[in-house]
């Protein structure tokens, strides 16, 4: 997968979208890709009623587990404490075991050396760096999704039009994230 063409391919033109895990940012998220995905999907097991009923509340499909969702989804959105983002991380490696097209998007606030870790174990080429700067997002202008990696512009084609505005970085992973620590430094 060298090539842009070859990323781009990746994703159906209306994606399968699975969200690791629909807290308040989760399903922000999932609200605002449900219009150009064929289905936002969240794996149900162990999660709390709060969760369960916040997803049921913004819409999302509930599949049993993560190895469900993990079968289904065209792409992975990691939304989780970032603590737990590299053990979320090693859970989809290990579901989607043999299976070459998706496309895992690590939107956690983690460091950009623990997103080359997360690239190294799932691969370079499907891993986009998703940095949240902002609320989560019902309206537009509050909130940017900074991206980077292969298939950096074809998850920003996703938010396009949504109340996350989507800005590409780099071509690698971790930039995004190396960014917003930047900014928060800043600030």
């Amino acid at each position: 997968m060298g090539d842009d063409a070859c990323v781009t391919d990746l994703l159906p033109p209306r994606p399968i979208v699975g969200v690791l895990h629909p807290g308040a940012m989760g399903a922000a998220v999932g609200c605002a890709l449900k219009p150009v995905a064929s289905a936002v999907i969240w794996a149900a097991a162990g999660r709390s009623v709060r969760t369960s009923k916040r997803a049921e509340l913004s819409d999302l499909v509930g599949v049993p587990d993560l190895a469900e969702l993990v079968r289904r989804a065209d792409v992975v959105v990691s939304l989780c404490p970032p603590m737990a983002a590299r053990e979320v991380a090693e859970e989809v490696a290990a579901a989607a075991a043999g299976r070459e097209a998706f496309v895992f998007v690590e939107a956690n606030m983690v460091s950009p050396a623990t997103v080359r870790e997360i690239a190294a174990l799932l691969g370079p080429d499907r891993v986009v760096d998703a940095a949240l700067t902002g609320p989560p997002a019902y309206q537009v202008g509050r909130t940017e999704v900074w991206l980077s990696g292969r298939a950096a512009a074809a998850v920003a084609a996703l938010f396009e039009g949504s109340p996350f505005t989507p800005r590409v970085v780099g071509a690698e992973p971790g930039e995004a994230s190396a960014a917003a620590q930047a900014l928060r430094s800043s600030d």
